[in-house]
């Protein structure tokens, strides 16, 4: 199977930015989620044309202005002029994509495949969408902005992203442009709770590898259920979703090692499934409100 790397890479490597940060993550089945911060600071790129491949859409939103771009699909402009920051647009690269890039740009790219958007129907158990469209120049939309914000920093720090909140964050982007941009009605209603056992299951599993990258995917098939289902009831259940329960539990177990133990923060930092010692420490004080220093400091005085 191609790489992570080479998969992600395939798609943004025609856009000549000067820098670029990307995310993968697994879809419910055997599909992939790619995110990719594209920034060129400098005009006059000239045209990039997509890679040609089976039913892909690029879904891509405007960090910031784009003052001049023109965009032809089959040979034909069909747009030419502004895009506006926060604007969401649409390509379909079956429909042959190219693009004039003649602003600076800085722009978050969502690569989604027909497989992702099948595969999202499936396990919600409603009909597929073949197609995402939207209006040329692009259309506003506060909640794409508010998911693109809540990955700009995995995309600054990929290292320290866990499975769970790429696969949490990603699956639910993908779930909302097949609803807003191919009409895919979900079904309505409060999700339901686990059962016990589902619930005493998925707790133990994430507890016994604390340390370890546990992925979504994994924690539903140990209970049965789909990736989106668990999630929603999951979060039913506990009051958070998969991804903060775990950093609160490897808080917790932060917590007694540095009351315990001699350990380094380093060290605990390791044994609790932190990136790094910086890593943890962000986070603990997010949790926590002060440093795991300080915090160790204060409990031993």
């Amino acid at each position: 199977m191609q790489s992570d790397l080479s998969y992600g890479r395939n798609f943004v490597e025609l856009f000549k930015a000067d820098s670029v940060s990307q995310l993968t993550t697994k879809g419910p089945k055997t599909s992939r989620l790619l995110v990719s911060r594209l920034r060129r600071d400098t005009p006059g790129h000239g045209l990039v044309t997509p890679p040609q491949c089976d039913a892909v859409f690029s879904v891509m939103l405007q960090l910031r202005e784009q003052k001049q771009r023109e965009l032809f699909l089959d040979g034909r402009c069909i747009h030419r002029g502004a895009y506006l920051a926060r604007t969401t647009s649409v390509v379909n690269h079956l429909e042959l994509p190219c693009a004039n890039l003649i602003s600076p740009f800085d722009k978050l790219m969502f690569t989604v495949p027909q497989t992702a958007l099948n595969e999202i129907a499936d396990e919600s158990g409603v009909a597929r969408v073949d197609h995402l469209y939207c209006q040329p120049g692009g259309v506003l939309d506060e909640t794409i902005w508010h998911l693109a914000n809540s990955l700009l920093p995995a995309l600054e720090r990929p290292h320290e992203v866990s499975s769970m909140y790429a696969e949490h964050v990603m699956l639910g982007a993908y779930t909302y442009f097949a609803q807003r941009f191919g009409g895919m009605h979900m079904r309505k209603g409060r999700p339901g709770m686990l059962a016990p056992w589902q619930l005493r299951r998925a707790r133990e599993a994430m507890s016994s590898q604390i340390d370890a990258d546990v992925s979504l995917k994994a924690l539903a098939t140990e209970s049965g259920l789909s990736v989106s289902y668990f999630v929603r009831a999951f979060k039913a259940s506990t009051g958070d979703p998969p991804h903060r329960w775990m950093l609160r539990h490897r808080i917790e177990r932060s917590k007694a090692l540095l009351r315990r133990t001699e350990a380094s923060l380093a060290e605990v930092a390791a044994s609790c499934g932190f990136a790094d010692q910086s890593h943890f420490a962000r986070v603990f004080k997010s949790f926590v409100g002060v440093s795991p220093a300080a915090w160790k400091r204060s409990i031993r005085s």
